[in-house]
């Protein structure tokens, strides 16, 4: 995902990983990463899928891509109302 800061590759594990300058940075961590970790989180088979809706303030992440774009866009909010 791209943010003001810059591009990041989300992670199930407790850390995003970047921010990195490109997406093609991003993409290469994001192939390492799954290498890395391939085999070791398994989903549970028919998991239902849902939507998921981020709450900054209680994410428990250390380094959360999600964070800094809900992060950015709630200043922007404060900083365009009149």
């Amino acid at each position: 995902m791209h943010t003001l800061y810059g591009w990041y590759a989300r992670t199930r594990e407790q850390a995003d990983l970047g921010p990195f300058s490109t997406s093609k940075e991003a993409s290469d961590a994001l192939s390492r990463h799954i290498k890395a970790y391939q085999g070791l989180n398994k989903r549970t088979p028919g998991a239902l899928k849902a939507v998921h809706l981020h709450d900054a303030d209680q994410c428990s992440k250390t380094n959360c891509g999600l964070c800094v774009e809900a992060r950015i866009f709630r200043h922007s909010l404060a900083v365009a109302t009149p």
